[in-house]
């Protein structure tokens, strides 16, 4: 799902939080269904202008970037409270449904890492514009010399719990 294009290449209404990251798909969500969203929903008309503008706080961009992946990951009409609420009800629902190994990766991402993705995907917004912003301030972190994305502040789950979960295996 890399797309490098300048602003003037691709459609203004989006504000990039699906374009600047390299993978293929939104936790498990495509390219196509986050733009359909962007463009029939009117709870979401703000959010393109909230990444495009320069002045936006951090407060303003991860609101506004948890609201869209609530809205992309919501299967109800039934708002979810949270981005954790929501990761935790899927979770539960994949492992109601799992007759193999869990993909972590189809989950929503947690509040933390969601808010880390929209502070990288704001920066990149602003540099397309000619803005110029410290990437350390937004969702990077310098690692080698080389600027990597922050994913989580947190330590990790331990990793028996995670293999236990991921491979499917019935082991303890």
């Amino acid at each position: 799902m890399h797309s490098v294009l300048p602003p003037n290449r691709h459609n203004k209404r989006q504000p990039g939080v699906m374009y600047h990251d390299t993978t293929s798909g939104f936790y498990g969500k495509g390219k196509l269904q986050a733009v359909q969203l962007f463009n029939c929903s009117k709870y979401l008309k703000d959010i393109p202008g909230i990444f495009n503008n320069p002045k936006s706080t951090y407060i303003d961009i991860e609101t506004a970037g948890e609201r869209f992946i609530l809205a992309l990951h919501s299967n109800t009409m039934k708002e979810e409270s949270s981005l954790n609420k929501m990761r935790y009800d899927c979770f539960n629902q994949l492992v109601g449904q799992a007759s193999s190994a869990i993909h972590l990766s189809k989950l929503p991402p947690n509040t933390v890492a969601a808010h880390q993705h929209c502070r990288r995907t704001f920066h990149q917004v602003q540099t397309w514009k000619g803005e110029c912003f410290n990437p350390l301030s937004w969702g990077r972190k310098l690692v080698n010399k080389s600027l990597t994305p922050i994913y989580i502040i947190k330590g990790l789950k331990p990793a028996k719990i995670v293999s236990l979960i991921t491979c499917g295996c019935n082991k303890v």
